[in-house]
């Protein structure tokens, strides 16, 4: 794609683009609840499972700690819980030794990642989770040691959809926004590059069927099923400026 070919820095979102998000925001609720209410309906924890992306999918700005206090109780009330359900809900979630620090990469994503860098492109990643989270992740997947730089919401004073981390990286690495391409599965990403005035790379992923109808409305430069599709769309800085 011609649009592509200055495109010489790649930014990727963390949660649902590299890693599992299930693993680290979902399953925590689900295993409080379902341990409090093993016989539930599956069929009403999997519509409080939708409302719980919607309201994620709508998030603009705050406080981490309360935007996860905030999402699980609605959900829990979605779900017809009691008040008295709720607290004892969120006391097994509490006490959950994984509870938001589950980092499992998605299946290829290493490669696909080690391909880019090897083919000259500057990586950085650009995250609306905290430091200690993202250190978490360095262990299990290591190719983010060698990324060129790393933006967290402790790195700014705005996270994403707000443009200032993508910018903080442009001027970190000494690049203009128009030769970056912003990468990830949420509207918060693609609504963040078109802010900064990088290149835009939705991938729908895992959670396709409910993030679709809202990033197509955001119209990205470029929609992809998965992270392996970046291989083609991005064969080489050099080979691109050739094409």
């Amino acid at each position: 794609m011609k649009s592509f070919q200055v495109v010489d820095t790649l930014l990727f979102d963390m949660d649902g683009t590299l890693t599992d998000l299930g693993k680290r925001w979902w399953e925590p609720f689900f295993r409080a609840y379902d341990k409090l209410k093993p016989d539930h309906d599956k069929q009403k924890k999997q519509e409080a499972f939708e409302k719980v992306l919607t309201r994620v999918m709508e998030t603009e700005m705050g406080s981490a700690k309360i935007l996860k206090l905030k999402i699980f109780l609605k959900a829990i009330k979605d779900s017809e819980a009691s008040l008295k359900d709720v607290y004892r809900v969120m006391k097994l979630v509490r006490a959950d030794p994984l509870a938001f620090k589950e980092l499992v990469p998605l299946e290829g994503v290493a490669e696909v990642l080690e391909t880019l860098q090897s083919r000259g492109y500057k990586m950085a990643l650009v995250t609306n989770a905290g430091d200690k989270t993202v250190g978490r992740a360095k262990k299990t997947l290591n190719i983010l040691n060698k990324f060129d730089f790393i933006v967290t919401r402790n790195s700014v004073k705005k996270i994403k959809p707000n443009p200032e981390p993508i910018l903080l990286v442009c001027e970190a690495l000494n690049k203009q926004p128009g030769t970056c391409a912003m990468i990830g599965d949420f509207p918060q990403d693609i609504l963040a590059g078109k802010a900064a005035g990088t290149k835009t790379v939705a991938i729908l992923g895992v959670n396709a069927k409910y993030t679709q109808d809202k990033l197509k409305e955001l119209e990205p430069d470029v929609t992809l099923f998965s992270i392996g599709e970046l291989l083609h769309l991005f064969p080489g800085p050099e080979l691109n400026h050739l094409g």
